[in-house]
């Protein structure tokens, strides 16, 4: 992919070979992210590794060629993408083990240890995002507050075909840098595929975002999380047993409960809490200040008055009494 443009000399795309591993290190540190580097010297290192930049986005095509180790601790700053090409890769992050094959894909977020082995015939295709790209991106294009932390849950993606898509994106910006390196260096472009980028990672690898991505009518999970979503949503007022829930969308209390972890990132109940303080927040700064603060609760399904109090102050920095009194 990144090889073809630099035999065709496109401008910006750097090409390096090496075979002193310290050299290959300092440079991967600079275009990915600082890590530790061992390739046991079983075989001598034949570095090739191709990378430019899109504005702010880095893409690195990188292969060893020689078994190594790799140990990471990713900066607070970006997200990385790792994109199997050739071999098999493992790959150890938040505590599991998984194996990348050609053609899968796993998204490693800040600030996490990242374990990675990889063979001689192994290549990968990185893709350095800084992590305001897709923050912004929640923020300003779909209108998510961002309270907490953006992370993607390794090895969840919610389609199979999000690695293929996304190496078509790659493969088109690519292809589009080769027939026209002068448009493609258009700032407010390239910000542009850097959205495009954010919009297919948020909307289909779970992350710590995905309920309320959901609501924006991009909803990933299977036929009983929507479905059970749709239930919470029409049942404001009402209280809701997970059993219950369960028994409605025909499926058992450890299903649904397994289906709003993996492709919501929260359980039943966690989603239930959080819809409602959205409804609390919404009707407390829509409010005339006719209604108390109890009364809104109530109206928003809400009896457990105190702990919702402390729940919303964690959400949003202050009491439910306080945000009415400003809106009055």
């Amino acid at each position: 992919m990144l090889a073809v443009l630099a035999q065709s000399n496109v401008a910006g795309v750097q090409s390096f070979h090496s075979d002193r591993a310290e050299v290959v290190h300092e440079h991967l540190s600079k275009r990915l992210s600082r890590h530790r580097f061992d390739c046991g010297r079983a075989e001598p290192i034949d570095a090739r590794i191709y990378s430019m930049e899109l504005g702010a986005i880095q893409f690195v095509d990188l292969q060893y060629g020689t078994e190594v180790d790799v140990e990471a601790q990713l900066e607070d700053d970006h997200f990385l993408v790792h994109l199997a090409l050739d071999g098999e890769t493992v790959m150890w992050a938040d505590g599991n083990r998984y194996q990348l094959r050609p053609d899968e894909l796993m998204v490693s977020s800040p600030g996490t240890p990242l374990k990675v082995h990889m063979t001689g015939n192994c290549r990968h295709l990185a893709v350095r995002m800084p992590a305001s790209i897709c923050t912004d991106y929640l923020g300003q294009q779909l209108h998510i507050p961002v309270q907490r932390r953006l992370e993607f849950y390794p090895g969840r993606e919610g389609t199979r075909e999000l690695p293929l898509v996304w190496r078509g994106m790659l493969t088109h910006i690519c292809g589009q840098l080769q027939l026209c390196p002068i448009t493609m260096s258009n700032k407010r472009l390239q910000r542009q595929y850097g959205m495009l980028l954010a919009e297919v990672l948020l909307g289909n690898y779970c992350n710590s975002y995905s309920e309320q991505i959901a609501l924006h009518g991009n909803d990933i999970s299977p036929r009983h999380v929507r479905r059970a979503r749709e239930i919470i949503h029409d049942s404001v007022e009402e209280t809701i047993s997970i059993a219950a829930l369960a028994a409605q969308v025909g499926v058992s209390v450890r299903s649904l409960q397994s289906g709003f972890r993996h492709f919501l990132g929260v359980t039943p109940l966690e989603y239930v809490r959080r819809h409602r303080l959205e409804k609390l927040h919404s009707a407390l700064m829509e409010s005339d200040g006719a209604a108390s603060v109890t009364e809104l609760m109530l109206e928003c399904g809400i009896v457990n008055f105190g702990r919702y109090a402390q729940y919303y102050r964690q959400q949003y920095g202050c009491l439910p009494s306080e945000t009415l009194r400003k809106r009055g």
